[in-house]
């Protein structure tokens, strides 16, 4: 059968198309905003823009977990400063500008969610004949911690510096050094977000997620009897860590026991004889498995 291509290409070129365009969208509106304020401020703030705008293009062009990272945190922090801008500029006749510029940056956010935008980071480390897809994140995280960590992140690394450029000495120093040490937590938190993957092999497939499995764990093809969506009443071990969407479940040929991860620093062996995943794209997981030799119901 033939293997599919690796995931991404299309994604990431409207990604960088989009990310590409923002000087002219979000930028503009960004300007427009700060056109009454001081020079120096006006100034580093644009210097700052300019540099995040960098940062962020070479991340999407270059796919790897940590630039996953950095490109989402970099387009969130994008619709912060268009909301900012949009709420700095209304009532100034600037309607166009102010829809443009929000415009721009929601779409760079939602082309760096985009289906299958973050296998082709994951993937972008595989070596070799390798295919690695993303993990969901865990439902409480998605719903309760995800947006405020995040928020976190941005609103600490950025607010120091914005208080410096204003001239605002001491408050900017304190809060530079307060902030960076406040979102670096939240910061670890969500990149750990993108270290937990499945990971085909060519003699099987690994479960990587440090969070459920105190270690990688390496599933040999003939210890596969199958792979599925999970049905509600089965009794595989759970280590989704309650994500949204459909469950797959990884049904071995007989028990084997595995380092689960039952606290912060506890881990026991358990005799698993199957188990319950949830990638971001069960289809495309499911498809890679088949072409792999293993058992798809």
């Amino acid at each position: 059968m033939t293997r599919s291509l690796p995931t991404g290409f299309v994604p990431v070129a409207a990604a960088l198309a989009i990310w590409i365009l923002q000087p002219f969208t979000t930028g503009a509106l960004i300007g427009t905003a700060l056109s009454p304020a001081d020079d120096p401020f006006r100034t580093t703030v644009s210097v700052g823009a300019w540099i995040t705008w960098t940062l962020v293009l070479v991340a999407i062009a270059v796919p790897r977990p940590v630039t996953l990272t950095i490109s989402r945190l970099g387009v969130t922090g994008g619709l912060a400063a268009a909301g900012w801008a949009a709420v700095a500029s209304a009532g100034d006749g600037e309607t166009p500008t102010i829809v443009v510029g929000l415009i721009g940056a929601a779409l760079s956010v939602f082309a760096l969610h985009l289906p299958g935008m973050g296998d082709r980071f994951v993937d972008g480390v595989s070596y070799g004949d390798e295919r690695r897809f993303l993990l969901r994140a865990p439902g409480p995280v998605v719903l309760g911690v995800l947006g405020p960590a995040t928020a976190l992140v941005v609103v600490g690394v950025a607010a120091g510096p914005l208080l410096l450029a204003d001239e605002r000495w001491l408050a900017g120093a304190v809060l530079t050094v307060v902030g960076w040490l406040a979102a670096s937590l939240p910061l670890n938190a969500l990149h750990r977000l993108t270290d937990r993957f499945v990971v085909f092999v060519p003699n099987g497939m690994v479960v990587h997620d440090r969070t459920a499995l105190r270690e990688p764990v390496l599933f040999v093809t003939r210890e596969i009897a199958g792979l599925a969506p999970a049905h509600r009443d089965t009794a595989g071990t759970d280590i989704t860590n309650q994500a949204l969407g459909l469950v797959l479940e990884l049904r071995l040929a007989a028990p084997v026991d595995l380092p689960v991860v039952t606290g912060r620093a506890t881990t026991e062996a358990q005799a698993v004889r199957s188990l319950l995943i949830a990638p971001t794209r069960p289809g495309a997981v499911m498809r890679t498995a088949l072409e792999r030799g293993i058992t798809v119901a």
